[in-house]
């Protein structure tokens, strides 16, 4: 008799085979948002911030280490880390702005802060809609909130500069960093930014799977960078259409990839964060291969004779039906036989009473265990499937009611039955 595999040896499967359904169901999301669509309009309020955010940095960056000219060196070399090939345009724009004598007035300074709303808060609406977040909030708070996250990021922009600065004064003072550190520091920064955004927006949401998805980012963005570098030595007319623009255009293009793909990054960390939902939707949709650990937790397997619930019990689960028929007895009297595809249980479990009647199986029969927490998501992730029930629901009360007046019609009279006379 073979023996089962331990239980270290099926882990790393089981872990394969959840990596693989989340990132599915993120990519069959992220086409079903639209978020391309998405990132085009994001991209649009990014263009528009992108010199007030690169001029905030330059002044954050120049107050932090008292030097305006190693502030705007340490603010080229990030354009240009993150820019591949076509940066320069934006910053002979952000030099000719930084010297301007006015530029760095108080009053300069909150308008150029102000001008970030409009893409926070565009972005905000987004990813609270990806996590179907509901956060309603007054107009003002709302940009208030929105003004402090723009200036929340750019400050970790100064500190990422700030980290260029001392690896820089450390190197001209004999201290020699690891090579590998050179390569994980600026992915590890990547990712923190990529978290950072992430968790501004979002209520509720684990920060594990908020760092998967922002890993996710950063890998996308580090793939994306020489990718982009190698379409543009390939083809070096890309974009040429567009003339003296043409490096306003290839900025846009990189802005909504770059978007694009924390969008992706978001759609991951959504697609854990929905957890079981996403597990219990498979199985309704009759995508059944789910990890050993979940489908134990969620699909409850019986033979014939089992009984799930009895007449006058209290209960808190309901049961989606995947295989299998159960009878459902009312009173001693079976009212109703049920098959693959049908829910029982519902009753008891909305409204919090007993069970209105004894449900057992006719069958051996597999069924999803819902019980509130994860019912109350998929009413919040997938609205269809309350539709289902609010139409199974009414079918099955429009049968109840036909069967009463039927009954009522077949009752005797008060007289009794007629009795022939004689």
């Amino acid at each position: 008799m073979a023996s089962r595999a331990p239980a270290w040896y099926l882990r790393p499967v089981d872990w394969a085979r959840h990596a693989r359904m989340i990132l599915g169901e993120a990519l069959r999301a992220f086409a079903r948002n639209s978020d391309f669509r998405q990132a085009s309009s994001l991209a649009f309020y990014s263009t528009l911030a992108l010199l007030p955010t690169l001029l905030l940095l330059t002044f954050l960056v120049g107050l932090g280490i008292g030097s305006s000219s190693e502030a705007m060196r340490q603010t080229s070399h990030l354009v240009h880390r993150v820019m591949p090939r076509f940066g320069e345009v934006v910053l002979r724009e952000v030099r000719a702005l930084a010297n301007y004598p006015r530029t760095a007035g108080i009053l300069n300074v909150l308008v150029l802060a102000w001008t970030l709303t409009p893409l926070v808060g565009s972005l905000r609406e987004v990813l609270e809609g990806l996590f179907k977040i509901r956060r309603p909030r007054p107009l003002l708070a709302g940009m208030l909130m929105d003004l402090a996250i723009g200036v929340g990021f750019i400050t970790g922009l100064a500190l990422v500069c700030g980290a260029g600065v001392a690896a820089q004064f450390l190197g001209d003072h004999g201290v020699r960093l690891p090579v590998l550190l050179g390569s994980v520091l600026p992915f590890g920064m990547a990712v923190a930014l990529a978290w950072g955004v992430l968790a501004a927006f979002t209520t509720g949401v684990r920060p594990a799977h908020l760092l998967a998805g922002a890993c996710t980012t950063a890998v996308l963005w580090f793939l994306l960078r020489p990718a982009f570098i190698l379409l543009l030595t390939y083809d070096e007319g890309f974009g040429v259409a567009f003339g003296a623009f043409r490096s306003i255009f290839l900025v846009v293009i990189w802005l909504y990839y770059s978007l694009a793909m924390l969008l992706l990054g978001a759609e991951v960390a959504a697609a854990l964060h929905r957890g079981e939902t996403l597990l219990i939707r498979r199985l309704l949709d009759g995508r059944g291969r789910l990890p050993p650990r979940s489908r134990e937790r969620l699909v409850l397997e019986v033979p014939a004779g089992w009984v799930f619930c009895r007449e006058g019990e209290t209960g808190g689960d309901m049961y989606f039906l995947l295989e299998g028929a159960v009878s459902v007895v009312k009173a001693g009297r079976e009212v109703a036989r049920l098959e693959q595809g049908a829910f029982f249980g519902e009753m008891a479990f909305l409204l919090g009473q007993a069970r209105t009647a004894t449900v057992q199986a006719q069958a051996p029969c597999r069924c999803v265990l819902v019980h509130r927490k994860n019912f109350e998501a998929l009413l919040r992730e997938f609205p269809d499937l309350v539709q289902a029930m609010l139409v199974e629901m009414a079918r099955r009360l429009r049968d109840h009611t036909e069967r009463s007046l039927e009954a009522k019609e077949a009752e005797p009279g008060p007289g009794g039955p007629d009795r022939p006379s004689g």
